[in-house]
């Protein structure tokens, strides 16, 4: 993986808990979903969740830096993802799904900084089958999930801590 003027290269804490929650996940579950990759960055967890069969993979950011190294990342793995520009704050939040499809069985990924978390809480109008977060600070862990439970009614499924930083893999709670 191949950064550029991205973030991420797959070695920060947060990106390879996530990618520890995506490949524990991937080996519970035969079927693969559709996976929705919110601040892909370089693309690494978008490109994991491809290689691993996940299908369609929809990659998005804010930044057309990290845009043009995730598609390049993409193409130099061979892996079929679709990247997009996208800005979290002002923009419906698009789905790796036709209309009408089958938007509850995306796998959502979100390796976001605590107040974009809370922002993708707020703009997520479909519960997911699972959304994986990383990117929050170890003491930040239970006010998500306290937020998605409230508001999606997903459970926190597991909790990975390494150092300051933390993962958390949420379902829809039973």
């Amino acid at each position: 993986i191949d950064p550029g003027q991205a973030f991420g290269t797959g070695g920060h804490a947060s990106t390879r808990l996530c990618l520890g929650l995506l490949l524990e996940l991937a080996a519970a579950e035969r079927a693969r979903a559709a996976v929705l990759d919110v601040g892909t960055g370089s693309g690494v967890l978008a490109i994991a969740a491809a290689a691993l069969g996940y299908r369609p993979v929809l990659a998005l950011d804010n930044e057309q830096e990290s845009v043009d190294a995730a598609r390049e990342n993409a193409i130099v793995n061979g892996t079929p993802i679709e990247v997009r520009r996208f800005d979290l704050r002002s923009q419906a939040l698009p789905w790796p799904t036709e209309p009408g499809g089958r938007e509850h069985e995306t796998v959502v990924l979100a390796n976001l900084l605590r107040p974009l978390l809370l922002e993708l809480s707020a703009r997520l109008e479909h519960r997911p089958r699972y959304l994986i977060a990383s990117g929050l600070l170890a003491d930040q862990g239970d006010e998500l999930a306290a937020e998605l439970a409230a508001r999606h009614g997903l459970q926190e499924r597991r909790r990975e801590r390494d150092g300051d930083w933390l993962a958390l893999a949420f379902e829809p709670a039973a």
